[in-house]
């Protein structure tokens, strides 16, 4: 208990009210990076039972069931799968090899998921030299109108002052090494994953898509059909 309760005070109390800013920062930035990685299991991402059903599909009927469920699922996988089927209903390609653009819409999404983290990693440090900054300026002041010199004194207050800057780089850098680990698996399920496996299911599913006529879609995907061609 007393170990607890001086680690509080000498870690996170004696940092000022800047800590009021980097201790919530920090539990934040842990809990999305626990997020992240638990989304982007390829478990999760790629679930073995959706590839198996998308595999089985043998006629008409299942293939309807199949996609009426894809609408309800909200793993990337799933979403990709249901971009293909809706492009090949335009009239678009449906192969990874010549169409790329599904895959990549999803997973620009799952990139634009990792940027609170990228925003940890750069507000983390600048929080921590701001909470240094404000505590040395007030050590001086303070020295300045006690007249005293007391260098013990001095070097424990600039010590105090550098407990920002210990907990914005405790933020930073792991949060940084996390964001490379979860960008790096989003780039091999986008350039690798896939692409090779979506490359396999779509073949399956071609002989089922129907084309549909462009009125039968809504505006906004007609204007947005029309804006990609222009």
């Amino acid at each position: 208990m007393l170990f607890s309760e001086n680690y509080l005070d000498e870690y996170i109390l004696q940092g000022g009210l800047t800590m009021l800013g980097l201790v919530p920062l920090s539990i934040f930035t842990f809990g999305v990076v626990l997020q992240r990685f638990i989304e982007l299991r390829a478990t999760r991402a790629i679930p073995e039972t959706l590839v198996n059903k998308a595999k089985e599909i043998k006629n008409q009927e299942s293939y309807n069931l199949f996609v009426n469920n894809l609408s309800t699922q909200a793993s990337p996988l799933a979403k990709v799968i249901l971009a293909y089927i809706e492009a090949g209903e335009r009239g678009e390609p449906i192969n990874p090899d010549v169409n790329i653009i599904p895959i990549e819409d999803v997973t620009d999404k799952l990139y634009q998921s990792l940027s609170p983290i990228s925003m940890a990693y750069i507000i983390g440090p600048l929080l921590g030299v701001l909470g240094t900054t404000i505590g040395i300026m007030g050590t001086f002041e303070q020295f300045a109108v006690v007249g005293k010199r007391d260098m013990s004194a001095l070097v424990s207050a600039i010590d105090k002052s550098l407990i920002t800057t210990m907990w914005g780089l405790i933020i930073a850098i792991p949060a940084y090494y996390f964001f490379s680990i979860l960008q790096n698996k989003i780039f091999r399920y986008e350039r690798e994953v896939l692409p090779k496996l979506l490359k396999e299911i779509m073949q399956n599913l071609a002989p089922f898509i129907k084309l549909k006529p462009i009125g039968s879609f809504e505006r906004g995907h007609a204007d947005e059909n029309d804006a990609g061609l222009s």
